[in-house]
């Protein structure tokens, strides 16, 4: 692709800013052709080598500047990040929400870059938390990244552990270590929560130790108040749970459950079985009690002992289950003593067996009517 020439490229952006922002050159300034002065070096480069597009380069360029001195230094940065595979993409998402790592220092940089490619962030992994997060490359590499890893690494023992946790909140490796994520995981310590059970919440839910450390306090009150034991899975999943939910939306949630028919101590009862009940969107909890309670003629304190019915498919795995329970219990095929509500929690491979396989003699049709592809009256 053939290079425009400078000039003609100060012609475009020029003419495009009178086009798509009139109000930089409204009636009202003076009419000196000084007034309309040539885009900046900094959205020049930003446009040209960083490949942004033009409006977000004069945004950022409002704000901030660099100086065409250092065009070599600049230059120098972006063939640094591109020798370890950040494309295009990458560079100009990077650029766009850090554009100071323009006057970094390259040295400084391949410290950091190699750091983290030593404890396993590589290839595409690398440049995606990166890119996410380039707040990263502005932290020291002594005062904050490796002590953020070295903090990760108590908890977490391996390197594809770390990576996993960083994938899913890249801000691990720039948040505030010691006023907010070793604060939290003290607070938790001193409850009881085994190492086993911290490392399944940094990992599986790192936002969760992110949080500010009044919030946690609350969290833990909260999951306190459900006589949740700190060494149950249950613990630690009730307070990433609290986390994500503010009050109200809390209270809207107790208030619908309510509604439905559960009691305070029903409702208690589900979450300290199972605390994801409360992040199951209302939709989802309207649509599965009515069914339960309408359909399946189930009370809710039934759907308090099962909590985790609230989690599943109604396609994937309600739907079908309730249709062959249904066929068996027609043809009395069903163990009397079965608690209906129960069977839908077996797993996969134990309901086929036990359900569908062991009854394809007396009814041929049920892996179909299962699968989906026989439709059945109920």
């Amino acid at each position: 692709m053939a290079k425009i020439p400078f000039k003609s490229f100060l012609y475009l952006m020029q003419k495009r800013l009178l086009t798509t922002s009139p109000r930089l050159y409204s009636s009202s300034l003076p009419s000196s052709s000084s007034t309309l002065s040539s885009p900046s070096y900094t959205t020049q480069f930003l446009v040209k080598s960083c490949g942004l597009p033009l409006d977000s380069a004069v945004s950022i360029s409002q704000k901030f500047n660099l100086d065409e001195k250092k065009l070599q230094n600049h230059e120098s940065v972006l063939e640094f990040l591109k020798s370890h595979g950040f494309s295009d993409t990458h560079i100009a998402k990077l650029v766009s929400k850090h554009p100071r790592i323009l006057q970094a220092a390259v040295d400084r940089l391949k410290l950091k870059i190699e750091y983290l490619q030593e404890n396993g962030f590589v290839g595409p992994v690398l440049h995606s938390v990166i890119a996410s997060n380039p707040t990263i490359l502005r932290r020291s590499l002594d005062k904050h990244i490796k002590p953020s890893l070295d903090f990760l690494k108590e908890f977490l023992d391996t390197n594809e552990k770390i990576v996993t946790a960083v994938k899913r909140g890249p801000w691990l490796l720039s948040f505030d270590l010691k006023g907010i994520l070793k604060p939290n995981a003290s607070l938790l310590m001193e409850e009881g929560v085994p190492r086993s059970k911290m490392s399944l919440l940094i990992a599986l839910q790192p936002r969760a130790i992110m949080q500010n450390v009044d919030k946690m306090v609350y969290a833990i009150e909260m999951t306190r108040s459900f006589d949740i034991k700190p060494t149950d899975l249950a613990y630690v999943i009730a307070i990433a749970v609290i986390l994500s939910m503010t009050k109200s939306m809390w209270q809207k949630k107790v208030e619908l459950y309510k509604k439905l028919g559960l009691t305070e101590v029903e409702i208690s009862k589900a979450i300290k079985r199972q605390p994801r009940v409360m992040v199951c969107s209302e939709e989802k909890i309207k649509s599965l009690m009515d069914f339960f309670t309408n359909t399946m003629k189930l009370k809710p304190s039934v759907i308090a002992t099962y909590p985790n019915l609230l989690l599943y498919s109604f396609d994937a795995r309600i739907q079908p289950r309730f249709n062959v329970l249904k066929i068996l219990a027609s043809k009395k095929l069903l163990p009397p003593h079965k608690k209906i509500a129960w069977l839908f929690t077996e797993s996969e491979a134990r309901f086929l067996t036990n359900y569908v396989t062991k009854y394809l003699d007396q009814v041929p049709d049920l892996m179909e009517l299962y699968r989906g592809v026989k439709k059945t009256n109920l």
